[in-house]
């Protein structure tokens, strides 16, 4: 008598290596969307440093003019670089707060100060 064996071991090892090659496709599809990601984000992260760097050359601007004039109130300060606007109020006597926003490329940075206008004296910066 005779027995018949079935070798089914090539099945098992195409399933195997199916498995395992879908599984790599899958882990390198994620490692390379990540790595986009972290492009894209280290990208946008310089972009909003340019806009913030734009932002206190304004502020800086703002101080040199409130030097110059103590009453200078304008809705707009234009640099070599950008343009930003302005709102200057007048807490009475040297003490002005002045709200500075600057957007650029879908990035809106804005500065709120507290200042004294005489000899000019910042109290109080904060950005948003």
């Amino acid at each position: 008598m005779r027995t018949v064996l079935k070798n089914e071991q090539g099945a098992v090892l195409l399933f195997t290596v199916l498995v395992i090659g879908l599984a790599a496709v899958s882990m390198m599809s994620i490692l390379a969307t990540a790595g986009f990601n972290g492009f894209a984000d280290a990208d946008q992260q310089v972009s909003s440093q340019e806009v913030r760097a734009k932002l206190f050359g304004c502020l800086d601007e703002l101080l040199v003019q409130f030097n110059e004039d103590p009453d200078f109130s304008p809705s707009s300060i234009n640099t070599l670089d950008a343009t930003c606007s302005v709102a200057v109020v007048d807490e009475g006597g040297d003490n002005r707060s002045a709200d500075i926003s600057l957007t650029t490329n879908n990035f809106t940075r804005s500065l709120h100060i507290e200042a004294e206008v005489n000899g000019v004296h910042i109290f109080n910066i904060v950005e948003e």
